[in-house]
């Protein structure tokens, strides 16, 4: 039986961590959220997975892989964000007559997936309305659930299914929509305090013990014996020998905590944590700290106090990338001259359009390209902005960039560069930038402007 997750939430709700987190992969206790619905589906039987994303997908896929860690086939489909359930499974051509169960993968619940497997055979033509903690664990069984896609959509509904045909199955444990900060907080403090999950490490010595402290391997840590600490440590964390550490606290991978008092406060992965500060019931991410008993969150610009603690990623236009684009703009300055002439003679006017973009260092430049009806020629003077390192030389579109996610690069040329025009649905838009944005890009261009060729060359047949 295949199994069918939806993690295509935006975030908006847990803002500033939007900034940093889609949903789906959001740490829960040092796991991605996602990954708690995987575990459940492996331990209930089911191997064939289809992931439905949207948001930061790349990272997603990247993250997750293929399945194997958990035993799976993992596969993924691209939606809109939070594109309502019927839709999507409307365009994935699923036979109405094959039994499959869909399951939101960007929410908590504790482990039930097979429970609710084995009670729904029981009654295949019955539509079974799961609920947990008194609300909608966001499960359903296909074909009897074709009826009820709505309550899988998100915002999840609550309410009840009034249908002759449907049966209830109460499943004891907790759910948790992670639909607020507070939200998030109390779903971290349930995992490492219950024993429905597996939280990744071992347990150390503390004076505690009736709740575990679990860290991972390569950590560098005090000597908390003598502490009341529980919760988790992620992997290649380093916390300072004079730093104290004291009741519920989570610690991503890859953090540095000095000399400071962290109290009931979740230190999200890649962040520092300088010396002499005081953190109680807080949220730190990287240079964000946020409470979330007011949900409130400032950006702290001293890296002396919090930052991120990791080194930023290689940028795609290395320098050896960027020295050959040059030599290439230089071999192409004849082209160039020669398509700013016919610019010239076609638009006296305006041989040349210019326009203010914010590039990928979030900073505003000046784009130009001819005043020609041919994109791939007209935006030939942009490979000097790929050339200074502000765009990718392939790249989501910066007509859109009010419209993108923070995490978006921008790049020349791309299929809406090339083939949309600005009276293009924003929706079909952004299908195709995430589409593009998951693919290998100058094999997908090339394919696009082959089909867009064969389209535009269709055999004439005479007839005697």
């Amino acid at each position: 039986m295949q199994a069918i997750v939806f993690a295509n939430r935006n975030g908006n709700e847990l803002a500033p961590l939007n900034q940093h987190y889609c949903p789906a992969l959001l740490p829960v206790a040092n796991k991605a959220l996602v990954e708690y619905t995987l575990e459940d589906l492996a331990a209930a039987g089911i191997t064939d997975v289809k992931m439905v994303i949207s948001h930061e997908a790349q990272k997603i896929e990247s993250q997750i892989g293929n399945g194997e860690q958990w035993g799976l086939t993992l596969d993924y489909f691209l939606s809109k964000p939070e594109e309502q359930v019927d839709s999507v499974l409307s365009r994935m051509n699923i036979d109405k007559t094959v039994q499959a169960l869909v399951v939101r993968g960007d929410i908590l619940r504790s482990p039930c997936l097979a429970r609710f497997i084995e009670f729904s055979r029981l009654m295949p033509s019955k539509f079974v309305h799961a609920k947990m903690d008194q609300r909608n664990p966001a499960m359903m069984m296909l074909p009897a659930g074709w009826k009820h896609n709505q309550l899988l959509n998100w915002p999840l509904e609550t309410t009840d299914v009034d249908h002759n045909n449907s049966v209830a199955q109460v499943i004891h444990g907790e759910c948790f929509y992670i639909d607020s900060l507070a939200a998030y907080v109390k779903a971290s403090d349930y995992v490492i305090n219950s024993q429905d999950f597996c939280v990744k490490g071992r347990a150390i010595n503390t004076k505690n013990p009736q709740q575990n402290l679990v860290v991972e391997a390569q950590c560098q840590l005090p000597d908390l014996s003598e502490t009341q600490a529980f919760g988790a440590i992620g992997e290649f964390t380093k916390v300072s020998n004079k730093a104290q550490l004291a009741q519920g606290i989570v610690v991503g991978e890859y953090c540095f905590i000095e000399d400071s008092q962290i109290q009931d406060s979740i230190i999200l992965p890649n962040t520092y944590v300088g010396p002499q500060l005081s953190v109680e019931n807080k949220i730190i991410s990287q240079d964000l700290i946020i409470d979330p008993q007011t949900n409130s969150w400032s950006k702290v610009e001293d890296q002396n106090l919090i930052a991120k603690s990791t080194q930023e990623t290689s940028n795609y236009n290395g320098v050896f990338q960027r020295a050959i684009l040059l030599m290439l703009y230089v071999l192409l300055s004849p082209l160039l001259l020669s398509l700013f002439l016919g610019s010239l003679i076609l638009k006296p006017r305006k041989p040349i359009v210019s326009e203010t973009v914010i590039n990928n260092n979030k900073q505003p430049v000046k784009a130009h390209k001819f005043n020609i009806s041919n994109p791939s020629f007209a935006l030939l003077p942009q490979v000097w902005l790929v050339v200074k390192g502000d765009l990718q030389l392939f790249g989501a579109s910066t007509q859109y960039q009010s419209k993108q996610d923070g995490s978006t690069t921008y790049g020349v040329y791309g299929p809406v560069q090339l083939n949309f025009n600005k009276d293009t649905p924003i929706e079909e838009v952004q299908m195709v930038e995430m589409e593009f944005e998951h693919s290998k890009k100058p094999m997908y261009l090339i394919n696009m402007l082959q089909h867009q060729f064969d389209k535009t060359n269709t055999t004439v047949e005479i007839k005697s």
